[in-house]
This record gives structure tokens, sequence and C-alpha cells, in this order.
């Protein structure tokens, strides 16, 4: 894979995935309060954070802060 491509879903989810590992074993409580019980904002952020991401990425596009929409 070439430096700088497009790398659909894993792109926009793996700093989505270290977060909740980092918090699952530092904060475990607040994890558990704040999603385990609740796995409606999981389902939210997995949907969300792809759309948001791509968003934004095509904005700084046509403003011309990034050579790729992606």
């Amino acid at each position: 894979m070439v430096r700088g491509a497009e790398f659909p879903l894993i792109d926009q989810l793996d700093f989505v995935a270290g977060a909740w590992l980092l918090t699952y074993i530092f904060d475990f409580d607040w994890f558990n309060q704040n999603f385990i019980s609740a796995p409606w904002i999981i389902v939210t952020v997995l949907v969300l954070t792809p759309i948001l991401h791509r968003l934004t990425n095509i904005f700084g596009y046509i403003i011309k802060l990034k050579k790729e929409p992606w």
C-alpha cells in the first residue's frame, strides 16, 4: 500500500479502537459506565466517525489544505 492511499474504514476507525482499548485498560469503570452499559454509544461512534472523517477530509481538500480528498 502506498503512503497516503485511501484505506476505507480502517483509516477512520483504528484510532477509535486504540482509544477504547487504552480507556478500557486504564479506566475500566469509566469505560463500563459510558460504553458497556450504553451500547448505543458504541454504535453511534462507529457510524458517525467514518462519516465525519470523510466530510472533514473533503472539506480540507476543497480549501486546499489536503492534496487528496481522503
